[in-house]
């Protein structure tokens, strides 16, 4: 089976180092450095690496990376065998964060980007990685496509197994994006670890 990860929005392929994942082939969002890639829309994105997956495909999703991934389990389920999430969300913007919160991010990501990504990042964790050069309107166009994005109808016509990984300390998409999750994919199972946040919980597969 050949194994891809997806990162998370404002970061790249560095998070899954000293990971199990380290080694398999990391998908680079649009955006977010050298990728392959160039739609802004969840779906279309989705779409665009579908084509792109091997018969016989794993997807390691992270985040943002987590709902591309149930995406394209959805939309290729002879391609994507199996699925590994780490805190993923149904939706952004109305379960992991309130909207008001959504769309004061997002006003402030046009209004100063560089330093609003920092405070993103500095949310996620207090661990410190490489900022990656990040193009900032496609980037904002992703996020803006992400937050509110309803990823219900593709969760519930996956029959391809799902495990699912969040930290309870994860302040990003929480707990409640998770179990929501779970909930909706039938073959999912799901681990919530006590003291861990949203970028540790990589290391707790």
């Amino acid at each position: 089976m050949k194994l891809f990860t997806i990162h998370g929005w404002s970061f790249e392929p560095s998070v899954w180092e000293g990971t199990h994942f380290e080694s398999a082939e990391h998908i680079i969002l649009p955006g977010h450095g050298e990728s392959f890639f160039s739609s802004s829309d969840i779906v279309e994105l989705a779409r665009e690496i579908g084509e792109y997956l091997p018969e016989n495909s794993a997807l390691v999703g992270w985040s943002l990376g987590a709902t591309l991934a149930v995406v394209m389990a959805s939309l290729y389920p002879d391609k994507v065998k199996e699925l590994i999430l780490f805190a993923p969300t149904v939706r952004f913007s109305g379960i992991s964060q309130p909207e008001v919160v959504v769309k004061r991010f997002l006003r402030k990501l046009k209004k100063d980007f560089k330093r609003t990504v920092k405070e993103f990042r500095a949310l996620c964790s207090k661990v410190n990685l490489p900022l990656p050069e990040l193009d900032e309107g496609k980037v904002t166009e992703l996020l803006e496509s992400f937050s509110y994005f309803d990823l219900s109808n593709f969760a519930r016509n996956l029959s391809v197994p799902a495990k699912i990984f969040v930290g309870e300390k994860d302040s990003v998409t929480g707990v409640q994006g998770a179990l929501k999750l779970h909930l909706l994919i039938r073959s999912s199972t799901l681990s919530v670890f006590p003291e861990e946040d949203h970028l540790t919980i990589l290391r707790r597969y």
